[in-house]
């Protein structure tokens, strides 16, 4: 078949990694829809015959959404086989019609777990050696060449990736160890581990695999919710969501708050919209708005609350982890939140930032003398000049008010005399 030689990967591969280029082709090939008449099927026709001609489809999806709403990130259906492939398509349809962040998270996060654990198989049965790996990010669009013999400094590393290839891969894991500082780079070259590669893979799938909110327009997507099946699949996940109110509702945005109080940093800001719309967040940033909530009057309770739209939640962990930081568990010590110099060391502060960014944060604060007072802990001096700017900003209204109502008097009064 074309497309396994062109990438020299198997129909096996294609059909467990449904998100690699032009797998729909052995979707199609299965269907016996010849390559010429695809211009002329609509995308509700291609739904339509999907789950026409796979009856098992639906109940596969239907697992798949139940798995993810109860933040089991995993196929407990199998992978591997034509309706895993057919699968694909449709989730993204699916979520896009949803509308559902959360949801759409947790689809590209059991995509690129799943990805990791297939290709970490190979320590135990050599399922997908290097040269596999080198084939599917080729597929991708990505130069990753393969050397078993290259050694740097006693370490052998058989994966070389070209710059741009690493900057496309690398640059959305929040993480030190990514920087080019920290790889070794040598004539234009990363040279890499299997590890690093396959996380890298796992990375970019997560990327490749969002769904795209935008797909569905309006007319589309009245036409799609006239599908049977789609009415079903909708209607279940409605229900599952409505059951698993909290993994999908955090107190924090309640009574029409979206990313937090008016007094909160932009750093805690930036992060809390990363929460709202179910993304997976850094060591750093879990403990980051952990310490923030604990170190300014919130409950246990609350905090713990704030991760409930994670992908990855999980209560026991979260509760376990908020107590320690809340000096309830382990040693009993009470963590402080962190300082603006170690937020900016972990890349978190967002003073500039276009969305969450604030004057305070980046230009200090400004005393009645003139003195500017930088801005050394967002729990802390923060909130306090917030406050301040608040009230002023508030007196100042108050005195327009008033000066304003003065000036309305004295205009009142000039008109009656004048009669």
């Amino acid at each position: 078949m074309e497309i396994v030689q062109k990438y020299n990967l198997s129909k096996q591969i294609f059909l467990q990694f449904p998100w690699l280029n032009e797998s729909s082709t052995i979707l199609f090939e299965d269907l016996e829809i010849a390559e010429e008449k695809l211009g002329s099927i609509s995308l509700i026709d291609i739904v339509q015959t999907l789950f026409k001609e796979y009856p098992v489809l639906l109940d596969r999806i239907k697992q798949f959404f139940r798995n993810i709403i109860q933040s089991k990130e995993e196929f407990s259906t199998p992978t591997g086989d034509i309706i895993h492939l057919a699968m694909y398509p449709i989730l993204q349809i699916i979520v896009s019609l949803s509308g559902n962040r959360i949801l759409g998270n947790a689809l590209t996060n059991t995509y690129a777990k799943h990805c990791q654990f297939e290709l970490s198989k190979y320590n135990a049965k050599k399922d997908f050696p290097n040269k596999i790996l080198q084939n599917i990010f080729s597929n991708l669009g990505i130069s990753c060449t393969v050397d078993e013999h290259i050694y740097k400094n006693g370490i052998k590393y058989p994966f070389q990736m070209d710059l741009p290839s690493y900057l496309k891969v690398s640059t959305k894991i929040r993480n030190e160890s990514w920087k080019l500082i920290n790889r070794f780079f040598e004539d234009g070259k990363i040279y890499l581990i299997r590890h690093d590669v396959v996380l890298l893979l796992r990375e970019f799938v997560r990327q490749k695999t969002l769904p795209d909110y935008k797909l569905i327009n309006k007319e589309l997507s009245s036409q799609m919710e006239k599908i049977p099946e789609i009415i079903d699949l909708l209607d279940e996940i409605s229900k599952m969501m409505a059951s698993h109110k909290k993994r999908f509702e955090s107190s924090i945005f309640s009574e029409g708050e979206t990313i937090g109080s008016e007094l909160f940093p932009p750093c805690i800001k930036a992060i809390l919209y990363r929460v709202m719309h179910g993304e997976n967040l850094s060591h750093n940033e879990r403990l980051g708005v952990a310490f923030f909530y604990l170190n300014t009057n919130h409950s246990i309770e609350e905090t713990v609350d704030i991760f409930r739209t994670s992908p990855d939640f999980d209560e026991n962990i979260a509760r376990y982890q908020t107590e320690f930081a809340a000096g309830s568990g382990g040693k009993g010590k009470k963590y402080s939140m962190y300082n603006c110099v170690k937020l900016k060391s972990f890349h978190l502060c967002k003073d500039d930032d276009p969305n969450f960014g604030d004057k305070l944060c980046r230009d200090g604060a400004k005393k009645r003398s003139g003195e500017i007072v930088p801005i050394q802990n967002p729990a802390k001096d923060f909130i306090f000049w917030k406050k301040v700017e608040l009230n002023r900003h508030l007196r100042s209204q108050i005195v327009e008010q008033l000066e304003s109502s003065d000036e309305t008097e004295k205009i009142k009064k000039k008109e009656e005399d004048s009669k």
